[in-house]
């Protein structure tokens, strides 16, 4: 039985925040929420970050390296391309995708989405509804959907998936306990967002519900 890997994407290089996943938010950097979100979780074998190719993510791999977290180096400009090669790489199955700008992903939505794949019969099992806050969201993908993709020459793993469910058998699954803050923007994209979850954080720690209540209620 192949291992599943929630595979983390990073880079340095956004045009609208540079930098933005080793930002400190609290009493950590971004990415460092993520990835303890994701080790919370209980369903996943094993973590791995998903680096751009580019020199300044030699930042990134220093962090990892700092603090035990795996990681595999692929193409910056090509998103799919380095999820399908970390996949390989770790012989995982299904892959579980996580953005390194999400600091506030649940664990246990991580945990929800891997059981409602393992359970269904979709190809690709994801939470990212408009009822759920932005920065929550857990895509879980077959391996194969992801070589499919890449011998169509995509660069994206889930952006033909969302576009075009039927085709791929895709099954969307928001969580009710989250549509009551499904305005809430919770994820680092911009200056605003960053220091928004800073005053959030500062008010009222980091658990990821409460911090969408407080900026949803802001």
């Amino acid at each position: 039985m192949n291992p599943t890997t929630v595979q983390i994407q990073a880079r340095l290089g956004s045009t609208r925040l540079p930098g933005k996943v080793l930002y400190p938010l609290g009493a950590k950097r971004v990415l460092g929420l993520v990835v303890d979100r994701a080790r919370r979780a209980e369903k996943p074998d094993q973590i791995i970050l998903t680096v751009g190719d580019r020199p300044e993510n030699d930042a990134i791999r220093e962090w990892c390296d700092r603090n035990g977290v795996a990681y595999d180096t692929g193409p910056e400009e090509n998103l799919l391309e380095r999820h399908y090669q970390a996949a390989v790489a770790a012989n995982s199955d299904p892959v579980v995708r996580v953005t390194g700008d999400c600091p506030f992903v649940p664990s246990a939505e991580i945990d929800r989405v891997i059981s409602e794949h393992e359970h269904n019969e979709a190809r690709y099992t994801t939470n990212h509804s408009a009822e759920m806050p932005i920065g929550t969201a857990v895509d879980a993908i077959d391996r194969e959907v992801l070589s499919e993709l890449r011998d169509r020459g995509a660069d994206h793993p889930v952006r033909r998936l969302r576009d075009n469910p039927e085709e791929w058998d895709v099954v969307v699954t928001p969580n009710q306990r989250w549509m009551s803050v499904g305005d809430a923007h919770i994820a680092v994209d911009t200056p605003d967002d960053y220091w928004t979850l800073s005053d959030a954080v500062e008010a009222v720690g980091d658990e990821p519900h409460t911090v969408a209540e407080w900026v949803s209620g802001r």
